[in-house]
C-alpha cells in the first residue's frame, strides 16, 4: 500500500518535471511524454489487474464468466492500450467513471482509489501526448 502511494507521488513529480521541460524548450519533450505514458500505462495495468483480482461477480452476472467490474476493467485496459498507440477515439475518462461505479468492487476500495489517482495523471499526460502527435 505504501509502495503504491510512493509510486503515485513519483509519477506526479515526474509529470511536473515534464511540464518544466516545456518552459526550457527541450526538443525531446514529446519523446519524454511518450516514455511517461508508457511508464504510467504499465503501472495502470498492474493496478487494473489488482482490481480484477479482488472483484467478485455481481448478482446479475453470476451466470457469466466475468463480473461487471472485470468487464469494465478490461475495457479500461483496451483504452489505455489505444492511447499508448496514439489512437484517441476512445474516451478513457468515461470508461474510468463506469469502472468506478460498476458492481462487484465492494472489497476493492483501496485498489479502486489507487487506480483512480493513477488515471488522473495518465489522462493529463494523454492530453499532452495528443498535442505532441498533432504537431
Amino acid at each position: 500500500m505504501l509502495n503504491r502511494h510512493i509510486t503515485i507521488i513519483l509519477i506526479c513529480i515526474f509529470s511536473n518535471l515534464l511540464n518544466a521541460s516545456i518552459l526550457f524548450g527541450r526538443e525531446d519533450y514529446c519523446s519524454e511524454v511518450k516514455y511517461s505514458i508508457n511508464q504510467i500505462a504499465s503501472r495502470l495495468f498492474d493496478l487494473i489487474d489488482s482490481v480484477e483480482i479482488c472483484s467478485v461477480p455481481a448478482e446479475s452476472f453470476r451466470d457469466k464468466v466475468f463480473s461487471n467490474l472485470k468487464y469494465r476493467s478490461s475495457r479500461l485496459k483496451k483504452c489505455v492500450r489505444m492511447v499508448q498507440s496514439g489512437n484517441f477515439g476512445f474516451d478513457c475518462s468515461r470508461e474510468l467513471r463506469k469502472t468506478l461505479r460498476s458492481q462487484g468492487g465492494d472489497n476493492c476500495g483501496s485498489e479502486l482509489e489507487n487506480m483512480n489517482v493513477g488515471f488522473k495523471y495518465f489522462l493529463e499526460l494523454s492530453l499532452k501526448y495528443k498535442t505532441c502527435l498533432a504537431k
